[in-house]
């Protein structure tokens, strides 16, 4: 269909027609498709349909745990059915908030404190929190 792959992404494929461009997102079964010009995004849809069985979705709200609100200014990217479903899942929806959730300076050492009743759940909720870094990098260094 003319796509190229980006260096950056391998999920992630454009096609250029002049000055117009568009964009597309493939992850697993999912595909976000954006451009500069709706006929040419219309375009795509139609190959892929023809190929694949597709159902278009019609406008972004929601992926990979990513909310998407549309505004005047642009989009808006948020993770807060995310964080619920997080806090949830780790017990700590009733949780109080804390402005430094560790001193700056503080040493962790090898053999301080009880070990974590169950790794699985610890890795998950991890693995979560590193993903949440994508809409919250201030909480980053706190995660890592």
């Amino acid at each position: 269909m003319g796509f190229e792959t980006t260096y950056s992404d391998s999920s992630l494929f454009v096609k250029h027609d002049g000055q117009e461009i568009v964009v597309l997102l493939l992850y697993v079964d999912d595909i976000i498709t954006t451009g500069s010009a709706s006929g040419m995004i219309q375009q795509v849809i139609s190959a892929l349909t023809s190929e694949f069985d597709l159902t278009d979705l019609g406008s972004l709200h929601y992926f990979l745990g990513i909310q998407i609100t549309h505004t005047a200014a642009g989009l808006f990217l948020s993770q807060t059915k995310y964080v619920e479903d997080l806090l949830a899942k780790s017990e700590m929806s009733e949780a109080k908030l804390c402005d430094t959730p560790c001193l700056p300076y503080h040493r962790l050492l090898k053999n301080n404190g009880e070990p974590y009743p169950n790794p699985q759940l610890y890795r998950s909720l991890i693995g979560a929190l590193q993903y949440l870094t994508f809409t919250k990098p201030d909480i980053a260094f706190s995660v890592h």
